[in-house]
């Protein structure tokens, strides 16, 4: 079961980085791909093409990294009657490699967690990589990796064994789902952002279906601009000679 998973794993990393897919902001003249619209949603729908805006994906997997640890965050703050996480009094790593080191189960978390969250979860990760110009394969790749060994086997594994139902639902169902978002956000996208006639409506629901892709976008509007923010940070000697450490933020509204 684990070379299984180590082998999908890897199969992967090679699918998404060594394939003959292009970045769509290539700075080379003799490059075709340079003169390709800016983003996937500005090409026609397709299942198998593959032009990787590498530099979106990377920022994407970033966010979904952070959202991924804020989220647990949340959960270890939830009663365990809403998590199912019982508290033996091991130390976290420990009990994470106790849980990795065994079989996963079938877990006993209500309908909503397994069969709402999940697959929308999964759908989230199918998303960072297709709105980034992965196909279709590719991006249920990329979801099936994140779930299985950034959540299952990563971050939840220090709460409680792998789940059979999280490891399945997660990347198969939110790969339909996934994939209904990205149609869905196309039709949106190319009706100006409106739903019923409201850009408000239209642009929530795009957010709800692709928020990786939304907030990575609003802080780089596309991959070639400069963000419109910045983030600095220098150590600092203060008049009594005490050492220090200062972080700076602006923002161009």
């Amino acid at each position: 079961m684990l070379i299984l998973k180590k082998f999908f794993f890897a199969l992967g990393l090679v699918y998404l980085f060594n394939t003959s897919a292009v970045s769509a902001q290539s700075d080379d003249p003799n490059d075709a791909s340079r003169y390709l619209p800016n983003t996937i949603y500005d090409r026609p729908y397709s299942l198998d093409e593959n032009i990787v805006d590498s530099t979106m994906l990377k920022r994407n997997t970033g966010l979904l990294f952070g959202a991924g640890f804020a989220t647990m965050g949340f959960l270890y703050m939830m009663p365990s009657s809403f998590t199912n996480w019982e508290d033996d009094g091991k130390s976290p790593f420990s009990k994470w490699w106790d849980n990795v080191s065994r079989e996963p189960v079938w877990d006993s978390d209500d309908l909503f967690l397994n069969y709402v969250t999940h697959p929308y979860a999964g759908a989230i990760y199918y998303m960072g990589a297709r709105s980034a110009g992965v196909n279709a394969f590719g991006s249920f790749l990329y979801s099936f990796a994140l779930s299985t060994f950034f959540w299952e086997y990563g971050i939840e594994a220090f709460a409680e064994r792998p789940s059979i139902q999280d490891l399945i639902v997660t990347p198969v169902a939110g790969a339909f789902l996934g994939e209904w978002f990205y149609i869905k956000k196309r039709e949106i996208i190319a009706n100006n952002y409106e739903i019923l006639g409201s850009q408000a409506l239209g642009k929530t629901a795009v957010f709800l279906m692709d928020p990786m892709t939304e907030v990575s976008n609003y802080f780089w509007p596309n991959s070639s601009s400069k963000q419109n923010f910045s983030l600095a940070s220098q150590p600092f000697i203060s008049n009594t000679g005490k050492l220090g450490y200062g972080i700076s933020f602006s923002y161009n509204f």
